[in-house]
């Protein structure tokens, strides 16, 4: 029985060549298309490779390390990170957000599953991401509506409900969200104060 390798770009970028080699090694049984370099090739290989995964080997957690831990969430890179030491103190030096798989160096498994793994991880973060920007907008859009409310409720003494249904009809007669109906009431009557 065959196994089928994956076309995916992988990019392996060490810290040094020896580890390099040995990543590019053990990838070389799941993947065809392996793309080895330093750290200053990183992005020049990044552009040219956007769907690229990265596999990262590094003694322990540096700067450096972190600097593309961040690259790699900019680009919303999959990232595998095998590190050769980690000590209590060097957790710091990690980013904070988990969007990357970290494995130790003398662990025997095959890193295929690793990399599919971080190519999960980053697809929920971002996922995540995407949903915390849309509640926030939402928020965002409640509170300029309790405030037009608010401001309608004081300036013409009708409830709450009474206020809510005179800027839903705007909303409906304007073609407008009831968000923009509010904005333009708060901006309107801060003008007129």
């Amino acid at each position: 029985m065959t196994q089928s390798t994956s076309k995916t770009p992988i990019i392996v970028c060490c810290d040094s060549l020896q580890e390099q080699a040995r990543l590019s090694g053990l990838l070389s049984k799941d993947y065809d298309n392996i793309i080895g370099c330093q750290l200053a090739q990183l992005e020049t290989l990044m552009q040219r490779e956007p769907s690229a995964s990265v596999v990262v080997g590094w003694q322990q957690p540096t700067a450096e390390l972190r600097l593309i831990v961040d690259f790699c969430r900019r680009k919303s890179a999959p990232l595998l990170i095998v590190l050769k030491q980690l000590s209590s103190n060097d957790i710091n030096r990690l980013s904070e957000k988990m969007d990357y798989v970290l494995m130790p160096h003398d662990s025997e498994f095959a890193l295929q599953p690793w990399i599919e793994h971080a190519t999960l991880v980053r697809a929920k973060l971002e996922s995540m991401q995407s949903e915390i920007e849309s509640l926030t907008h939402k928020i965002e859009e409640r509170k300029l509506v309790e405030k037009a409310k608010g401001l309608l409720m004081k300036m013409h003494s009708v409830d709450e409900e009474q206020a809510y249904k005179a800027l839903r009809k705007s909303a409906m007669q304007s073609s407008q969200t009831l968000a923009q109906v509010a904005k333009n009431l708060i901006t309107t009557l801060e003008v007129l104060d």
